[in-house]
């Protein structure tokens, strides 16, 4: 009983619905933080971010901003427009004035951004000069934790020790098996934040077959599948539609997404694939729900077996290990056994763990595609009684060892790679944005 109830925990915690993608916002937060400290009409905002959370906040569009991007514009408007308490929703309150307002600060210098050094991979700093007094905001380890913030040098809140969420979830209770039991049999109230998953996903998915987003790769599929290079199958169904939902998403879409510990494209990516391809197969809503929550939750235990911090903004892409949790939910929706799913999954982990994340983007959805794709082969070799095993590379004798690789590969190996993300980035425009 005791591990059911954490399960349960877990899923509420680290599905969270967020509007935009969550670099962008977690941007936003910490300046709306900072704002509340201060006092009087914003005249500046300075910034200090890590380099992993620059990275990914270059080119996505941030929504209701009319197509705008970058740290800069995000920390104008949460500190124009936001409010601490709207959460990941941060942006919901802005409108057309606050864009404007926000661009007239940015051409007139007022807003600065710079890379920090020596501080957490989820780390910023916001600082807000009022008419009347300054205000700052420290954000940290999970996107929508503020853990500092200090009004004229008075410190109001300090948890820098630790996000406060990460010290009440106890994550040693999920393992497949466990996830697999839970699902199976926990009452269907208790999956209400999965069937919302479902809900803002689809919807999301929605928009992004209707919309002109980025590289509209989810209507391309949609639309080429049954010619002449394209299947017509459940699988391109699958796949079209999660590749929808992250187009939109990318494209700054005014819909919240449901993410998947802390990121909406995860989110998008372990839901919606699941949830389309038992809309293909005929399956009840509550068959859905109870995959969604299955291939959720396989992506929450596989972020934070290695580490619960770390794992949440890996520089390697994310999105492309949760189409594992995707292919994870179809095997459930196909009467798959814990160890069918430890096969895929061993041959997942193998496969993307060189799949570096660049940032998020427009080009994030043909990732996601690529990665589905590679996924839902490596169920099909599962179910065959194969896949990936020590003779291959990272993979390890079981999936938890494996796990681990992965992320210790990201952590050992990838060395100054987001600092010259940034580099490359502050070429290629002048400066960072």
């Amino acid at each position: 009983m005791k591990n059911e109830s954490m399960i349960r925990k877990i899923l509420e915690v680290e599905l969270v619905p967020a509007l935009g993608c969550t670099e962008p916002m977690a941007f936003g937060l910490c300046a709306a933080a900072a704002r509340e400290c201060a006092r009087g009409a914003v005249e500046r905002i300075g910034i200090e971010a890590s380099a992993a959370m620059v990275k990914g906040v270059q080119y996505v569009k941030i929504p209701r901003s009319e197509g705008r991007c970058g740290g800069k514009m995000a920390c104008a408007l949460g500190a124009l427009a936001g409010r601490l308490a709207d959460g990941m929703e941060v942006f919901r309150r802005v409108e057309p004035e606050d864009v404007a307002a926000a661009e007239r600060m940015i051409a007139e210098g007022r807003v600065a951004l710079t890379l920090a050094e020596d501080v957490p991979r989820l780390w910023l700093r916001v600082t807000v000069t009022g008419r009347e007094g300054i205000g700052a905001a420290i954000l940290q380890d999970r996107h929508d934790t503020v853990v500092w913030m200090a009004a004229d040098g008075n410190v109001l809140r300090d948890t820098c020790g630790g996000a406060e969420a990460e010290e009440a979830l106890d994550y040693s209770v999920l393992s497949i098996e466990s996830i697999l039991d839970y699902c199976r049999n926990a009452p269907i109230g208790e999956l209400a934040r999965a069937e919302e998953s479902v809900r803002l996903n689809l919807a999301l998915s929605a928009d992004g077959f209707t919309r002109e987003y980025g590289m509209h790769v989810g209507r391309t599929l949609r639309e080429r599948a049954g010619g002449d290079l394209l299947g017509d199958d459940l699988l391109m169904y699958a796949v079209s539609a999660a590749c929808a939902g992250v187009d939109a998403r990318m494209g700054g879409s005014g819909l919240a997404a449901m993410s998947n510990s802390g990121s909406g494209n995860q989110g998008l990516t372990c839901t919606v694939p699941i949830a389309a391809a038992g809309e293909r197969m005929g399956r009840s809503r509550e068959e859905i729900v109870r995959a969604a929550a299955f291939g959720n939750l396989v992506t929450v235990f596989l972020k934070t077996h290695y580490d619960p911090v770390y794992g949440r903004m890996s520089p390697i892409c994310c999105a492309a290990l949760a189409a594992g949790g995707a292919a994870s939910g179809v095997a459930y929706l196909r009467g798959a056994d814990a160890a069918c799913v430890r096969r895929l999954m061993q041959t997942v982990l193998g496969n993307v763990c060189g799949l570096v994340c660049d940032g998020a983007k427009a080009n994030c959805a043909s990732k996601v595609g690529m990665a589905l794709h590679g996924a839902m082969q490596a169920l099909l070799l599962a179910e065959d009684g194969t896949g990936a095993d020590e003779n291959c590379g990272i993979v390890d004798g079981t999936l938890e060892r494996t796990a681990c690789n992965f992320f210790r590969l990201a952590r050992e190996g990838t060395c100054d790679m987001e600092g010259a993300l940034c580099r490359i980035e502050a070429e290629k425009t002048g400066g960072l944005q």
